[in-house]
């Protein structure tokens, strides 16, 4: 599994509006929803309650908010850059601009925790955080991604 596969081109937003971790989830339902025909609740609940066994913001303006989701087929991932920072009540009490999210089938186990894994080992990675930052475009972002990719 390659970080590159896991979040494509189409999957990468930047620049989005979201002043509270509330609307965030509420966009990044909307958008799941949209693309698997699911209800936009059902994915709210689901990112909400795993928030609630702890926070998904891991630090360094980073947040992984990740669920299992019937209906889903197949892993799915969405970058996010925000504009203003979200709070996620993190660990080290910095608000978050960068979203990796990961939703997996309701049944799935070891996909899950995989792509957990590479995201994890790609934000490792010196002054990765930096340019994911910097970068103007998606397609910018989907260049790091497959650069990180040859590297590891």
């Amino acid at each position: 599994m390659k970080i590159s596969d896991i979040i494509p081109l189409k999957n990468i937003f930047l620049d989005i509006n979201a002043s509270s971790k509330k609307a965030l989830f509420k966009l990044i339902s909307k958008k799941i929803s949209i693309r698997f025909k699911i209800d936009q609740n059902e994915i709210l609940d689901n990112l909400n309650q795993r928030e609630k066994l702890g926070s998904t913001g891991i630090g360094n303006g980073i947040a992984i908010p990740h669920s299992k989701i019937k209906g889903i087929k197949k892993l799915f991932s969405l970058f996010l850059r925000s504009k203003s920072l979200v709070d996620f009540s993190a660990s080290d009490s910095k608000g978050v601009d960068i979203i990796f999210v990961i939703i997996a089938p309701e049944n799935a186990t070891t996909e899950h925790l995989l792509a957990l894994s590479e995201i994890s080992k790609f934000l490792k990675i010196e002054g990765v955080t930096e340019k994911l930052r910097k970068l103007k475009t998606n397609k910018e972002i989907q260049q790091l991604l497959l650069q990180v990719n040859e590297d590891l």
